[in-house]
C-alpha cells in the first residue's frame, strides 16, 4: 500500500488540491510534508529545466520560451515594502483577468504576474500603468529599492527606511524604465543588523547607524528590565553593572569601548534609546552575489555617515544619484557597479563622484581586520568623534549647512 508521503510526492496537482487535508480545504490541518510543486503553475512544471530563451519586450514584460515551444510572459510590478490588502486584491483581480491565475513574489520585493500571451501581457501592463502602478525593472534596469520592515515590526531600527525608499524612488524612477549598463539593486536597512541586505549583495546599500552609543537612563533599568539579563544581552560585553553599597545590582551603563551598535540592548530594554540628534546612515557600494565579471563580493563603505534628514533625505539622495549617474556615464555594457569600480580603481571612483575619501576622516588602525586603502573599517572600531570629523569639524552644527557643505551637488 502506498504511503501518504509517497502519494503526495507523486500525485498530480489536481488530486492534491482535492484532498481533504489540503490547506485550501482545511487550513488548520497541514501536511507535515507539503510538495513544492503545489506552488508551481502547470506550465512551469511541464517545462522545468527546459527554458532556453529570454526576451525583454519592454521594461515591464519578459517573454521566456521553452524548448518545447511553449511561451510564458512575465509582467513585473514594482511595489513598496508596505501595501494595503486593497492594493493586493486589485492587482490579483487584474492577474485573474489577464493572467493564468498565478503570481510570483521576487526577492527584491516585486510582484510578477504570469500571462500566456503577449497580447494579454501588454494589456495588463497598460492597465496597471493607467492605475498608477510602476511596471518595469526587467533586464538592465533598477530592479527595485528593497528595504526592511523598520519601525512597524522592528525594535532595533535606527531610522525609518520607508522614507528613504520613497525619497530615492521619486528621484530614481527613470532608471526602472531606461536601459542601464547592467542591472542595479539598492537595499536599505534601518540598523546595522542589516536584515534588509544593505551590507552584502546589493550594488548600493544604505544602513541606518547611530553615531554615538545608545542613551541609557540608569535608574530605570531595575524597573524595566533585570540588570544581569541586560548584561547578557550585549554580545561584546560593553555594558557595566552598577551596584549599591551592599553589592546588589541597581542599574547599568554602556561604556562605549567596543559597542558595535547592534541594538540588542535597545531591543531588550525600553530604558535604552538612540540619541535622535546622533543618528544617520552609512552608504556602501559594490555588493554582488553573481559570479559574472569580478565575481561575488561584499559591499564597501564609501560614506561612513550622513546625518538623518527625514522625510526627503536631500543629502543622501544627492549622493546616491551622483554614484548612479557616474556609473551610468562611465561603465561598459554588462558591467555591474562592482565590476566598474574594480576596473577603474577606488581612487578614480572617488575622483569621479566627488565624494570625500573616508580614510581622511576615519582613523585607520594597523591591526584592524579588512582595513584597506579605500576606507573600510569594522563598525565596532568606529568612534563618535571620527564620524563627526567626517561630516566636518569646520562645518556648523546646522543640519542644512552640513548637507550643503558635505556634498556640493
Amino acid at each position: 500500500m502506498t504511503s501518504l508521503l509517497d502519494w503526495i510526492a507523486t500525485a498530480p496537482l489536481e488530486e492534491l488540491r482535492k484532498h481533504p487535508l489540503h490547506p485550501q480545504n482545511k487550513p488548520e490541518k497541514l501536511w507535515r510534508f507539503y510538495p513544492a510543486k503545489a506552488w508551481i503553475p502547470p506550465i512551469c512544471q511541464r517545462n522545468y529545466g527546459k527554458w532556453k530563451k529570454r526576451r525583454v519586450i519592454d521594461p515591464g514584460i519578459v517573454e521566456v520560451t521553452s524548448e518545447t515551444g511553449e511561451k510564458l510572459y512575465l509582467v513585473k510590478v514594482i511595489l513598496p515594502v508596505r501595501v494595503s490588502t486593497k492594493t493586493l486584491y486589485e492587482i490579483l483581480d487584474l492577474a485573474d483577468k489577464y493572467g493564468i491565475g498565478w503570481i510570483q513574489a521576487s526577492k527584491m520585493g516585486n510582484l510578477i504576474i504570469l500571462c500566456d500571451s503577449e497580447e494579454n501581457a501588454r494589456a495588463l501592463a497598460k492597465e496597471l500603468r493607467d492605475k498608477g502602478y510602476l511596471v518595469g525593472g526587467w533586464g538592465n534596469r533598477l530592479w527595485n529599492i528593497k528595504i526592511c520592515s523598520t519601525y512597524i515590526t522592528c525594535t532595533t531600527a535606527v531610522i525609518d527606511a520607508v522614507t528613504v525608499e520613497k525619497a530615492l524612488g521619486d528621484v530614481l524612477y527613470e532608471y526602472t524604465q531606461k536601459e542601464l549598463p547592467a542591472k542595479l539593486t539598492i537595499k536599505v536597512s534601518a540598523c546595522p543588523n542589516a536584515c534588509g541586505g544593505g551590507f552584502d549583495a546589493s550594488d548600493i546599500g544604505i544602513v541606518g547607524y547611530p553615531a554615538s552609543i545608545p542613551m541609557m537612563e540608569g535608574w530605570r533599568i531595575k524597573v524595566l528590565c533585570p540588570p544581569r539579563s541586560l548584561l547578557e544581552a550585549c554580545p561584546v560585553g560593553d555594558i557595566k553593572m552598577i551596584k549599591d553599597e551592599k553589592g546588589r545590582p541597581v542599574g547599568a551603563e554602556i561604556r562605549g569601548q567596543v559597542c558595535m551598535a547592534c541594538g540588542r540592548c535597545h531591543d531588550f530594554c525600553d530604558a535604552i534609546a538612540y540619541d535622535p540628534n546622533e543618528i544617520g546612515v552609512m552608504v556602501l557600494v559594490g555588493g554582488k552575489c553573481s559570479n559574472t565579471g569580478a565575481g561575488p563580493g561584499m559591499a564597501k563603505v564609501v560614506i561612513p555617515f550622513i546625518p538623518a534628514e527625514p522625510p526627503r533625505w536631500p543629502t543622501l539622495v544627492a549622493a546616491i544619484k551622483r554614484i548612479v549617474d557616474v556609473w551610468v556615464a562611465n561603465a561598459k555594457k554588462g558591467e555591474r557597479l562592482r565590476d566598474f569600480i574594480e576596473r577603474i580603481g577606488w581612487n578614480k571612483f572617488f575622483e569621479l563622484t566627488g565624494l570625500p575619501r573616508p580614510e581622511e576622516y576615519i582613523k585607520p588602525l594597523d591591526k584592524a581586520p579588512g582595513w584597506t586603502s579605500y576606507g573600510w573599517q569594522p563598525l565596532y572600531l568606529r568612534r563618535t568623534d571620527e564620524n563627526k570629523r567626517y561630516i566636518g569639524t569646520r562645518i556648523s552644527n546646522d543640519m542644512m549647512a552640513i548637507s550643503a557643505a558635505l556634498f556640493e551637488f
